[in-house]
């Protein structure tokens, strides 16, 4: 095995948190901020703090109701529910919970109360049936795809992944250049744009690796590359057969949700709590570490885009082709793939117009009824995800140590932890009061779940 590196990871660097502030800080930055808004509670968010201090038993009593809440606002208790028995390490019940979040978020019934108004163009969005932005849609395959993983369900893994990946892929509308401009015509561009989560490349690649098929493997290595450049090598460490242990860290707090602009018409975003993971060893192994993922990067930015910088190119376009004496039909922002296209053009369509006012700080369309932007949430989701890797001989008890900082020091500690012949993996979450235990309940748990 090659000599163990720490990546700080892409796209610059977090800002540090002093380790010296209290770990309270996780609740006023990364939920009450989401409090007492002019609008009133937002739902499903009276139990949100008990997350945050590790008491998940809680947050799954309040919001149970959830999975049989049919109203405009059920996905998001099905996501709390979701990300606390995940932090139950509740495998079984995360399962269910993943499932029925995935169908709330990828099939969109034309017949179904509600599902007309969140695909509409129009309309107050808080009062759409909620389906999240794309890096919440995302998180939701993301999960069931690391839970079948580590069920060895490997086919229904990928599945998973690929779903993750379509959540954030589509298209949005540029003016064209003065020059390009005709008389009588739209005058807009449509760009495409891919998933850049690099992190669910690699997992899909793993996945292709161990169902015995080595090009798509190859395939999806090279995308994860494209998507996260600086990780190359890591990536390519990362899928050597000898890799036998893989251990997923989330860290830190989702994006926040703002209204900006006028009439707070535009969703912004402010970064979340960001955490530092130092290293991660399993017994006297020593893991290969890599910040893989930054939420709020994705929460603004489309396709490796930033979104602030393709407004002021919308805005200084469309300003030249009026001056011009064109006229621009820009019909919206962006519009992102349905997750369930099934040849049906009005469905395809409304699709396609699924987050008008939505990712990041938005490019809006020039009409709209009503346009404060939604800022209901997913609050529980981590503002990053850490990937570690190496190969560790099987054994029943190890030790896995996490040393991590953000505000205060977060390191976890978990003995009695199983290294089995397969692929192994890990997960878990950073948090203030979680500071690792016996991981044996967790053992009997995944055991009695692949069974």
């Amino acid at each position: 095995m090659r000599e163990p590196r720490i990546r700080a990871g892409w796209r610059g660097a977090w800002t540090q948190l002093p380790a010296t502030r209290p770990a309270r800080c996780w609740i006023s930055l990364g939920v009450l901020l989401l409090l007492g808004c002019r609008d009133g509670p937002l739902p499903y968010q009276s139990a949100d703090r008990y997350y945050f201090y590790n008491d998940p038993d809680k947050v799954i009593q309040a919001y149970a109701p959830a999975m049989m809440d049919t109203g405009k606002n059920a996905l998001i208790g099905v996501d709390k529910l979701l990300s606390a028995a995940m932090l139950q390490g509740a495998w079984q019940s995360a399962k269910g919970y993943a499932m029925r979040a995935s169908t709330l978020v990828n099939i969109f019934l034309a017949g179904e109360p509600g599902e007309q108004d969140a695909l509409s163009l129009f309309g107050q969005e808080k009062d759409k049936p909620f389906k999240g932005e794309p890096y919440e849609r995302l998180m939701v395959d993301y999960y069931l795809g690391v839970i079948r993983f580590m069920e060895q369900d490997y086919e229904g893994a990928l599945a998973a992944f690929r779903s993750a990946m379509n959540n954030d892929r589509g298209t949005f509308l540029l003016p064209v250049a003065p020059e390009e401009a005709k008389k009588g015509e739209g005058n807009t561009t449509r760009y495409i744009y891919q998933d850049t989560y690099g992190l669910l490349q690699f997992l899909a690649a793993k996945c292709y690796q161990l169902l015995g098929e080595p090009k798509e493997a190859k395939k999806s290595l090279a995308r994860a590359q494209v998507s996260h450049p600086e990780l190359a090598e890591f990536f390519a460490d990362g899928l050597d057969a000898d890799n036998n242990v893989l251990v997923i860290v989330e860290a830190g707090g989702a994006p926040v949700k703002i209204r900006t602009g006028p009439g707070g018409a535009i969703l912004g975003y402010l970064p979340g709590l960001q955490n530092s993971v130092d290293g991660v060893s399993l017994g006297e192994h020593t893991l290969a570490l890599a910040l893989s993922e930054d939420l709020f990067y994705h929460a603004t930015h489309l396709g490796g885009r930033e979104v602030d910088k393709l407004n002021k190119d919308k805005a200084s376009r469309q300003e030249a082709l009026q001056l011009a004496g064109f006229a621009t039909r820009t019909a919206g922002f962006a519009t992102l793939l349905a997750g369930a296209a099934s040849g049906n053009r009005n469905v395809e369509a409304a699709g396609w117009a699924l987050i008008l006012v939505g990712i990041g700080t938005g490019i809006l369309a020039d009409v709209i009824i009503d346009p404060r932007a939604d800022i209901r949430a997913w609050t529980l989701l981590p503002g990053q995800i850490f990937l570690a890797f190496g190969s560790v001989p099987p054994g029943p008890d190890y030790t896995l140590r996490i040393d991590a900082h953000g505000p205060g020091d977060l390191s976890q500690v978990w003995t009695g932890v199983a290294v089995e012949t397969e692929v192994n993996l890990y997960w878990t979450r950073l948090l203030p009061g979680r500071r690792g235990g016996a991981a044996e309940a967790d053992r009997q748990s995944l055991a009695e779940f692949i069974r």
